[in-house]
């Protein structure tokens, strides 16, 4: 009873994923968010936290939480990067959408 019920799970899993009618489903659409206020915020966040940590380094230094600091400092480092991206990104999108009105 156990490997006929496998079985059938298995094949009614499989066949979820076909589309409902047999007809493929167009790819969603984008979303008009592009970003950069996210990303931002989390960045100046990272970067906040980083400063906040210099001025209690000691003891953070004291209680074995130094990696604390050096976490802050790469989200901020990263967010920088990611910043970049979404911002570039930002620019193609609106090309885009000027090149096709």
């Amino acid at each position: 009873m156990g490997a006929g019920r496998v079985a059938s799970v298995a094949m009614s899993a499989s066949e979820s994923e076909e589309p409902v009618g047999g007809e493929e489903l167009p790819p969603p659409e984008p979303l008009p968010y592009d970003g950069v206020v996210s990303v931002a915020v989390g960045t100046v966040l990272w970067g906040i936290a980083a400063v906040v940590m210099l001025f209690v380094l000691d003891d953070l230094r004291a209680d074995g939480h130094l990696w604390w600091l050096a976490t802050a400092i790469s989200g901020f480092g990263l967010g920088l990067a990611g910043l970049w991206i979404v911002v570039r990104r930002r620019h193609r999108l609106r090309a885009t959408a000027e090149a096709q009105a």
